[in-house]
């Protein structure tokens, strides 16, 4: 059984030359650490294994995962994966992620998708997707890849 962890990026500036480009706030990266660091607690009190870490390519995410690294060190992968960003397919998103799924993996990304493949994880359908606030942590157990397969374990927020 693996356990998938779903992130939102950390709070991220209004504006920016472009949505890809916004920041994190001050906020954010202090609040983000905060949760990476109540994730790597539970990690090591469940002695789970380290996950991958997967994120968008767009800088919120990016900025995201490089605390979520720092936090947790000692991770193998990393990669930016592209079409998990805020207006891509969830159902092409979920199919991409079953080649990760394997070993534990931590996906930092945005909404709607992320509430979306939350769904799709949980349900089996992207009609229940409870919006995540932001640096939120949804972690999943699930004993094999596909939809509905996956049982929430704990939430970060």
């Amino acid at each position: 059984m693996a356990i998938v962890y779903l992130m939102r990026h950390g709070q991220a500036e209004s504006f920016a030359g472009s949505d890809q480009e916004r920041p994190l706030t001050a906020y954010g990266v202090a609040y983000t650490r905060q949760i990476a660091s109540q994730l790597l607690a539970v990690i090591e009190k469940q002695r789970f294994s380290l996950p991958q870490l997967i994120h968008s390519p767009y800088r919120r995410a990016v900025e995201t995962a490089d605390i979520v690294e720092d936090v947790l060190g000692g991770l193998e992968t990393r990669l930016t994966l592209p079409g998990i960003t805020p207006d891509d397919s969830p159902k092409e998103a979920f199919e991409r992620l079953e080649n990760y799924a394997e070993a534990p993996f931590i996906l930092v990304t945005h909404m709607p998708l992320v509430a979306a493949v939350g769904s799709l994880v949980e349900q089996g359908n992207m009609y229940e997707g409870l919006p995540f606030q932001t640096s939120e942590i949804r972690a999943y157990e699930m004993a094999a890849w596909g939809a509905g397969c996956g049982t929430l374990s704990f939430r970060l927020y």
